[in-house]
């Protein structure tokens, strides 16, 4: 889990949890979110595939994104996220954009993980 802020033009969400989620591709929020930012929520062209291996339509909206706190954040990213249009996940934060911009460790033994801005050559 990492904490994060989540804001629209209007409105920022309080500190909440995102799960981390390399085998996701995109960012995930739940519709309970989109609504409470006020986002202007628009039919995607393509469904998302889920956990089970089903496709459920999906929405989209542009949102900005922080990940940490206390000092130790990310400058907001501005990025595309998905909102289902079916079932309640929670925030997940997939491989685009973080993990093209950041270097992430996963450290299973201790149940943690480390990111670092990746700094291309």
């Amino acid at each position: 889990m990492v904490p994060c802020v989540i804001s629209s033009a209007n409105k920022k969400s309080p500190p909440i949890e995102g799960l981390l989620d390399s085998g996701s591709d995109g960012i995930v929020i739940p519709r309970g979110l989109a609504d409470y930012l006020g986002l202007e929520l628009k039919p995607a062209a393509k469904p998302m595939r889920v956990a089970n291996g089903s496709d459920v339509d999906r929405l989209t909206a542009r949102v900005s994104i922080t990940l940490g706190r206390g000092g130790r954040h990310c400058d907001p990213v501005e990025t595309e996220v998905s909102v289902p249009a079916k079932g309640d996940p929670p925030v997940l934060i997939g491989r685009e954009p973080f993990f093209r911009m950041f270097i992430i460790t996963f450290v299973d033994a201790e149940k943690r993980f480390e990111m670092r801005p990746y700094l291309a050559k």
